[in-house]
């Protein structure tokens, strides 16, 4: 192992996500310094000093450090990772939430019929994911980049202008560890004699399960318990952990889900530190949509199918997948091209006329999808 000193950068520190993923990280002691980066530093002092606080109260040795860092202005944030050469950038970046807007978008969605998937809020993530992706390839190309920015798209975005993050976290990760709670419920069993290896996208957190491609193997104390359950009851395994760890189906009870998000970001930055070779659930591997299990190193992160999966039957499922979420196909230089069912939902239930989102408008374009769920928000709360 290598004395060299590891080093984490938190983007988007300040965020709902990010506050909590800055003090996971420092409670884990992963990393010998922690970064938590924000583009305004009054705005990151209480994080900051939460997050030092949080690591010397738990023990640990991390030194914790704010970073001022101005994600758009490509060239400074090269500088500043040359400066740094961070071990791992925890990416939670985003230049809009979505959190307040949910209840709105539910009911807006029940008026019409409809559940589109979440292709559409592509221009909030990608604003400050390529920009990011740039420096990092311009300074610290071998850092490793864990992603929350529209994880199980974003690496087929980025992936054909070759600034694909190296995994994403979130969204599967959290839907495979609710799974493998529901199992040990069901089996009256503690979660720690159940593992759960899933394949499938985002998709499958908007849509019943049953609707939705995925592959699914259970071992239960090393013994495999796939085939003990019939289809019905892994769709409701699905259903039930995509409800109680996420925010996006139409029946979730829970309102707000960063904490669960942030513990995923941190695990994987933690066992990539840590080199510990472990396998979890990522997103966007090797350019893939959608997400797989992944076994996690500093050196390299690579997909690890359950057995008897193909790499093709993989990108077949989260293909579809994929297309569910709204994404029908990217061209080589990155420009997205929204499905059928996804433009009508933008125009008819956001008043949005777009087809397309080409990575140089989404600077333009996440402003006007901001007003546009404000205005929703603003209607569906008064009606």
């Amino acid at each position: 192992m290598s004395d060299e000193k590891t080093k984490i950068i938190i983007t988007g520190s300040t965020g709902t996500v990010g506050t909590y993923a800055s003090l996971f990280m420092a409670r884990l002691g992963a990393a010998d310094h922690l970064y938590i980066a924000s583009r305004t530093p009054e705005k990151a002092a209480t994080v900051f000093y939460n997050s030092q606080v949080n690591a010397v109260m738990r023990g640990q040795k991390t030194l914790v450090e704010p970073l001022t860092l101005n994600i758009p202005d490509v060239e400074e944030t090269a500088e500043k990772l040359l400066r740094i050469k961070p071990t791992v950038i925890l990416n939670c970046a985003a230049a809009m939430s979505l959190y307040s807007f949910f209840p709105a978008m539910r009911r807006r969605q029940r008026k019409m019929g409809m559940i589109p998937g979440f292709a559409h809020t592509l221009p909030k993530d990608m604003a400050l994911l390529w920009p990011l992706m740039k420096a990092v390839k311009m300074a610290v190309p071998d850092t490793v980049v864990v992603n929350f920015a529209a994880p199980d798209i974003a690496s087929v975005i980025l992936t054909p202008v070759s600034l694909a993050p190296t995994v994403g976290a979130g969204t599967l990760d959290s839907t495979a560890h609710g799974v493998k709670l529901g199992i040990a419920i069901h089996l009256g069993l503690p979660p720690h004699c159940v593992e759960v290896r899933l394949v499938a996208h985002h998709a499958i957190r908007r849509y019943p399960a049953k609707e939705v491609p995925f592959i699914l193997r259970i071992t239960v104390n090393g013994e495999d318990y796939t085939r003990r359950f019939d289809q019905e009851q892994l769709d409701g395994f699905i259903d039930h952990a995509t409800d109680i760890t996420g925010v996006e189906t139409m029946n979730t009870p829970v309102t707000n889900n960063a904490s669960v998000t942030a513990a995923s970001g941190a695990e994987t930055s933690r066992c990539i530190l840590l080199n510990t070779g472990e396998i979890r659930h990522g997103s966007g591997v090797k350019g893939m949509p959608g997400g797989t299990p992944v076994r996690l190193s500093r050196k390299e992160v690579e997909v690890a199918l359950p057995e008897g999966v193909t790499f093709e039957e993989a990108v077949h499922v989260n293909t579809i997948g994929m297309k569910l979420d709204g994404l029908e196909s990217v061209d080589q230089d990155g420009t997205v091209h929204f499905t059928e069912k996804e433009c009508y939902w933008l125009e008819n239930g956001l008043g949005l006329n777009w087809k397309t989102m080409r990575l140089e408008e989404t600077e333009k374009m996440w402003p006007e999808l901001d007003a546009a769920y404000k205005r929703m928000k603003k209607v569906e709360e008064s009606a």
